[in-house]
């Protein structure tokens, strides 16, 4: 069972550009969340695929819902996730009997899947009935449950494992009777009577006889070959692999009872429970970091995804998940919606300023709302975006094939060529490698061909220029006007605040010769101080 789409969905999807995902900081975000290789992994894959459909948002934020609202049955399925996972690991329930497999131990093998089968289903079911839950998935995987384990041979097998495994489990220990060489290699096990309960022995002797055997080979070798020392080497268990006949002779009284009762259970199929392990590990290690997150007092909240006209997409009290993770108190948050009238923005401010912050923010907001999660905001309406692409400053040592701005060129003409009026596109310092001119006038045609495209924009940028030819770009063919924002600066000091406003170029230069003391002001008391 897929619980991450809707029942008869395609399951299209978008998948996330590599840059997009290192320029959200996504694995920093993934590694808050889990520790888990294998969870990262599944968080990863899940998060980076954008469905295309809004009615699948809309099934996902649902069974989000319900995992957040209801805590206990949020830890309930968590606990879950170790018996599903034990459950793959045993690839499919009733092998041996299916391909005629006569090996006892391959029949035990599966005498353990279909255990693991029939209480794992069990436990889901009691747990998905104890709450009120509302959301298609959950409710859907409840029915079926409540079905699997209702019916009359569901719960014959699990009288039928029981009394299998209480009828194996009888043995506890074993007495043996060994025989062993001249130098104490053992040469057979020449008794074995099986316990029901667990013997306790001070000595190990059968270990220590091999040992001392191996050890007596090895000095006889090395004093015949004139070797002051030697190294002993990793050796197969002489006990256990003389113990062995004796076992499978003795469980094969429980051979034909095991094969008809496996033979009985064929039709029960674990993979519609096995399917819904990456799905159920990627919304409870969420829920579950939401919960971290309200618990240390940040401000989350379930988007309202909703058709509107204009493709408006909004938010309101919104801050940087990252500032979060680094578990910053005092916040500053700030407003910000896109429409089809308003969806370009040219971003100026001071360095260190927070465009960069409020950039990457709106971008990590825009994807986790994407996915049918919560995200860092008083209040989001809307429709969220369907892809989602940067162009974020890149390592100087991957452009060496084109020169840097080469490399900006061939990746914006990558962007442009999939972007549509349901994508988000991040900007930051891009054209910031070749003269002002010559980025004025190459800023002004990306954001022509965008306007036409109808694609949301921010262009977080230090070309101030640019910000002033608003009327100029406005005149270009498309719906959306484009707005000029700053970050706001208040008596020289940033407030991490936008707001609209032309770009003020000589304030930003003042604040930041304020900063670190280069006012002519500044520089002549310092000399008057010198003299």
């Amino acid at each position: 069972m897929d619980i991450l789409f809707q029942s008869g969905s395609d399951k299209a999807c978008v998948t996330l550009p590599a840059e997009t995902w290192k320029d959200l900081a996504m694995d920093e975000i993934v590694g808050r969340i889990t520790s888990s290789p294998e969870e990262k992994g599944i968080l990863r894959t899940i998060a980076s695929q954008i469905p295309k459909n809004t009615e699948d948002i809309r099934f996902r934020q649902e069974i989000f819902k319900d995992l957040h609202n209801h805590p206990e049955l949020r830890q309930a399925l968590y606990d879950s996730l170790g018996m599903i996972r034990t459950l793959k690991d045993f690839s499919g329930a009733r092998k041996a009997v299916s391909n005629k497999d006569n090996a006892l131990y391959t029949l035990l093998q599966d005498l353990r899947s279909l255990s693991a089968y029939v209480e794992t289903t069990h436990y889901l079911s009691e747990k998905l009935c104890a709450y009120d839950i509302t959301s298609r998935g959950l409710l859907d995987l409840k029915e079926e449950l409540v079905r699997i384990t209702s019916a009359e041979d569901f719960e014959k097998a699990r009288e039928d494992i029981k009394i299998m495994l209480e009828d194996l489990s009888t043995v506890k220990s074993a007495i043996i009777g060994v025989n062993f060489t001249p130098d104490l290699s053992i040469s057979e096990i020449s008794a074995v009577e099986f316990l029901p309960y667990q013997t306790r022995s001070k000595y190990r002797f059968a270990e220590v006889a091999a040992s001392i055997s191996m050890l007596t080979a090895y000095g006889q070798a090395a004093q015949h070959a004139g070797m002051a020392q030697f190294t002993s080497r990793k050796f197969e268990d002489p006990l256990l692999v003389n113990m062995a006949p004796k076992i499978e002779k003795h469980l094969k009284r429980h051979f034909t009872s095991l094969k008809q009762v496996l033979a009985k259970y064929t039709n029960l199929d674990s993979h519609f429970i096995t399917e819904m392990y990456e799905g159920l590990t990627f919304y409870l290690s969420f829920a579950k970091y939401a919960e971290t997150l309200k618990k240390n007092g940040y401000e989350i909240c379930i988007p309202e995804v909703s058709e509107t006209e204009g493709n408006v997409f909004e938010v309101k009290d919104f801050y940087n998940l990252r500032l979060a993770n680094l578990e910053e108190k005092e916040i500053v948050k700030n407003d910000f919606s896109f429409s089809e009238e308003e969806n370009i923005f040219i971003l100026t401010g001071p360095n260190r300023g927070g465009k960069t912050i409020l950039e990457q923010g709106l971008g990590i907001i825009s994807l986790m709302a994407s996915l049918g999660l919560f995200v860092t905001a008083k209040t989001c309406k809307g429709m969220p975006f369907q892809n989602i692409l940067t162009h974020f400053p890149i390592d100087e040592n991957l452009t060496i094939n084109y020169g840097r701005l080469g490399e900006e060129a061939k990746r914006i003409h990558d962007i442009v060529k999939v972007v549509d009026n349901r994508s988000l596109v991040l900007f930051n310092e891009t054209y910031s490698t070749t003269s002002s001119s010559d980025a004025l006038y190459l800023s002004q045609d990306l954001i022509h061909i965008l306007k036409e495209k109808g694609t949301a924009v921010i262009f977080n940028t230090h070309i101030h220029e640019l910000g002033r030819t608003i009327d100029e770009m406005n005149a270009f063919e498309g719906k959306s006007r484009v707005v000029s924002l700053v970050m706001e600066i208040v008596d020289n000091q940033n407030t991490f605040r936008v707001k609209r406003s032309e770009p003020d170029c000589c304030s930003y230069a003042r604040n930041i010769a304020l900063k670190y003391g280069i006012t002519y002001e500044q520089m002549k008391a310092d000399a008057d101080k010198s003299k």
